[in-house]
């Protein structure tokens, strides 16, 4: 038996957000996701579990679905939050040498 689960997040870009799970299905870790503007969601597919993420009235993103799949997903979805956010904020001055992923935590090196 699965329950339904809401996790509320800090992220608050659409932008990182959307680049996010652009860099997911590129890994192949989502199939799919559709963004609806309208209604402020965003659908994702991952293997046949469906996610939906939706824009509260505060501001930040909620991730709801399976409660098997939800809390691995949304931590995911944070660490690529953050790597998105950190290579569009690098100073002009520091450029990504080397990008490695080791046990499913990303490691970035500058060089500047």
């Amino acid at each position: 038996m699965s329950f339904y689960t809401m996790i509320k997040t800090e992220m608050t870009i659409k932008k990182y957000l959307v680049c996010a799970l652009e860099e997911m299905k590129k890994r192949g870790e989502i199939t799919s996701f559709i963004q609806n503007e309208k209604k402020e969601t965003i659908e994702v597919d991952r293997d046949g579990d469906i996610l939906n993420i939706v824009m509260a009235k505060t501001g930040n993103a909620e991730v709801n679905g399976d409660n098997r799949v939800v809390h691995r997903f949304s931590n995911r979805l944070k660490q690529f939050y953050a790597y998105e956010s950190i290579k569009d904020n690098l100073p002009l001055d520091f450029e990504i040498a080397k990008e490695t992923e080791t046990g499913g935590e990303i490691q970035i090196l500058l060089k500047g």
